[in-house]
């Protein structure tokens, strides 16, 4: 009598992040969306989209990795369960905006890019911007009423949305403008979306 010898293998939900690693042949449409993102004008928005465990974190890694291969795209990843853990939407925004623009610059000073001028300074002070807000809804949630604000509440938060954009895209501008870097397109990665709650996911969007 002969016996065989059984072993278990599991699935685990672990993306890849490079080419060598494609082997559901993912590379076409990885260097199709890369070349259509470098050669289309900013800002754009690409959402990709589908059920867990289908590849979206897989396919943008690999993205990633195609613009990582070259000098002129400067990139940002963040994963927005992240910074979403035990924050209401309103505290979540302010989190993975900073985390945005503190993962760019990692990013940026990875590839030996210089951010010893204004630049690191712009990202300083928006950081600190940001946190700010996100230190004003947790005080809102504990003591100041601000539906009883009413109409000037909600100004105030429309002219602070106003002041976060001009500040990302001064400091974007300023980067791309810097002769002293090849950088000519940033590109965020915001994964994850799917994880949080769809309130939040619409209010970080």
């Amino acid at each position: 009598m002969s016996t065989a010898q059984n072993s278990n293998t599991s699935i685990t939900d672990s993306p890849i992040s490079n080419f060598e690693e494609d082997f559901l042949k993912l590379e076409r449409y990885a260097k199709s969306l890369s070349t259509f993102i470098q050669n289309s004008d900013t800002p754009i928005t690409i959402g990709l989209q589908g059920e867990w465990g289908t590849g979206k974190t897989s396919l943008m890694g690999l993205i990633k990795q195609d613009f990582s291969e070259g000098e002129s795209v400067a990139t940002s990843w963040v994963n927005t369960w992240e910074y979403s853990m035990f924050k209401g939407a309103r505290e979540t925004t302010p989190s993975v905006l900073k985390g945005m623009l503190e993962k760019l610059q990692k990013s940026c000073e990875d590839r030996g890019i210089d951010f010893k001028n204004n630049i690191g300074k712009s990202i300083e002070d928006a950081g600190k911007f940001l946190s700010k807000i996100a230190n004003q809804f947790v005080a809102a949630k504990t003591g100041i009423d601000v539906k009883a604000a009413g109409a000037s509440a909600t100004s105030a938060i429309v002219a602070e949305i106003a002041e976060i954009k001009d500040l990302i895209k001064d400091l974007i501008q300023k980067l791309i403008d810097d002769e002293k870097n090849p950088v000519k397109k940033v590109v965020f990665f915001v994964d994850d979306l799917d994880r949080i709650p769809p309130t939040d996911a619409v209010e970080v969007l």
